[in-house]
């Protein structure tokens, strides 16, 4: 397994998809696959198309043991975890799905808080994940007060 310090929080800036369109958009730009290792679902694989069963599904893409493709310069050591949405988010998603996923990885990889990471944060000209993933973790994983939306506004 190769070694691991950060996990870095996506969005997929659409209002719909999946891991296997995900990877279709990837291959159509030249990758190999899907560039993520993980694709939380808001419930809309297809447009316009809902099904609870799908809000908050956690699929697979890249495998872990590979490099991912989705941060320039920090792929190396790191899992991309692309949510599904733009702006707005499920609470599936935020609330449960992601702190689950981050919780399993933050553990076997022995990372803490202060080593997961929005995109944006590498990317001065991206605004991903458009919420601020720094107050989910901290309120849902830090065991702090309850998350408010207004709290995952970007800064």
């Amino acid at each position: 397994m190769r070694e691991i310090d950060k996990i870095i929080v996506h969005c997929s800036a659409s209002d719909f998809g999946d891991a296997q369109l995900i990877d279709q958009w990837h291959r159509e730009r030249g990758f190999k696959m899907i560039g993520y290792h993980y694709v939380i679902l808001n419930g809309y694989r297809r447009k316009g198309v809902y099904r609870e069963d799908d809000d908050g599904l956690i699929e697979i893409g890249r495998p872990l043991d590979e490099v991912g493709a989705h941060c320039r310069g920090y792929n190396k050591t790191s899992i991309g975890i692309c949510l599904i949405g733009n702006r707005l988010f499920s609470e599936r998603q935020l609330f449960y799905a992601l702190p689950s996923l981050l919780k399993e990885l933050m553990n076997r990889f022995s990372l803490g808080l202060e080593d997961v990471y929005g995109h944006r944060e590498f990317n001065l000209h991206k605004s991903c994940p458009n919420f601020d993933i720094q107050a989910v973790l901290k309120k849902v994983l830090g065991g702090g007060s309850q998350v408010c939306r207004q709290d995952l506004l970007p800064e």
